[in-house]
């Protein structure tokens, strides 16, 4: 089974394509319910999600927040933006919708969100895409658009012995109750040994740069184990920290080579004031006929993820705007969206992090996303 990457749209949302994936019925709700946490990496609330179908198979799957139904130009702003969306992607002919809608939204006598359905229904075939099905999940019911009745719902089907989630779970898949903002990892238990061999190290850009691409060499458990079994091995990751060269161009090392690189820092520092490098600017802009090496680029979101048990301030916010990122490299705009909030949060003048959500605010998405031979895959198993 392949979990697959995802963009983010302005109101909040995420599109995962979808090749190559498990057999999914497209008819059985249980089936969608049970696949779609696995599709988006964690489970969705408070959102709709739009299965895109191309030539009777899933292409792709959208994930955007629920709309405020009120006031009016709010909800029709909402559908705009979507259909809009939509009408962009000319191979998508249908597409299926569930409404995730917990608690008490919507009135007690009419099915959620009904007048958002009737509004999409509408404006969805005059760009040319059929709202083929649609389904709205409440906490404990779900009900059929088409049977436009707020009596007639069933249970919620209980998907953890659905044969899809079981399929994917002991393939390796593991969505998340929620996005994860980069919080709760564990302080390394030398962590302070690490930072005060951090403050005695004077690492220049080509030194940092050639230790992140050392380790990017390995295999992922073997970086792991060399950063955790030799301190100064950590220690020298972070410190090339300090760089905020070293921080831009971490994303293109990891998905090129280190000799690349090295080309590129080359041409940093012998450009114009203002002047891009353009290897670098359409590949972190997700440009060009290029997309990363998914392997390496793996392995330096592991990197980075474990590092967070000892990075602080500027480090630790470096971090986690190379995962944020990676996030959105892969596909997956709400992740991103919420690793580069948290950074925010706790440094709200952080530059890096404030471009990177005006760029993933802007519905900006990498231009492998949509094409399924450089698109990231998750493979399980």
């Amino acid at each position: 089974m392949h979990k697959t990457p995802s963009f983010l749209l302005p109101h909040g949302g995420c599109m995962t394509t979808t090749p190559e994936r498990h057999p999914l019925s497209l008819s059985d709700i249980e089936d969608i319910l049970a696949y779609i946490p696995h599709a988006l990496g964690f489970h969705p609330v408070n959102s709709v999600v739009l299965l895109l179908i191309r030539e009777r198979r899933l292409e792709a799957t959208l994930r955007v927040d629920l709309p405020a139904l009120h006031p009016e130009p709010e909800l029709d702003s909402w559908v705009a933006q979507v259909t809009n969306l939509l009408g962009r992607m000319p191979e998508v002919k249908s597409v299926i919708a569930v409404v995730y809608a917990s608690g008490s939204h919507g009135a007690e006598t009419s099915i959620p969100y009904q007048r958002m359905y009737h509004r999409l229904s509408t404006q969805l075939p005059r760009r040319g895409v059929a709202l083929q099905h649609a389904w709205c999940v409440g906490t404990d019911s779900i009900w059929d658009y088409e049977e436009d009745s707020f009596e007639q719902h069933r249970p919620r089907p209980e998907i953890s012995g659905n044969e899809n989630h079981l399929t994917m779970v002991f393939a390796g898949s593991a969505p998340m109750e929620k996005p994860w903002d980069g919080c709760g990892i564990p302080p390394w238990a030398n962590a302070q040994v690490i930072r005060e061999l951090v403050r005695d190290l004077g690492l220049n850009a080509l030194e940092g740069i050639e230790c992140w691409a050392r380790l990017l060499d390995l295999p992922a458990e073997v970086a792991e184990a060399e950063i955790h079994q030799y301190p100064l091995r950590a220690a020298e990751l972070i410190s090339s920290l300090h760089w905020k060269v070293v921080r831009d161009v971490l994303p293109f090392l990891a998905g090129t080579s280190h000799e690349e690189t090295v080309a590129v820092l080359t041409a940093l520092s012998a450009r114009e004031a203002g002047e891009e490098v353009p290897e670098l600017a359409h590949f972190l802009l997700g440009r060009g006929l290029r997309s990363p090496d998914w392997q390496r680029t793996e392995r330096l979101w592991r990197l980075a993820r474990d590092l967070l048990g000892i990075a602080q301030g500027q480090q630790r916010f470096a971090l986690m705007c190379v995962l944020g990122w990676i996030e959105w490299a892969k596909g997956r705009g709400s992740l991103a969206m919420t690793l580069l909030e948290q950074v925010l949060r706790e440094c709200p003048d952080y530059n890096l992090a404030l471009l990177l959500k005006e760029m993933l605010s802007r519905g900006l998405m990498p231009h492998w996303v949509t094409d399924q031979l450089r698109a990231w895959r998750a493979h399980f198993g």
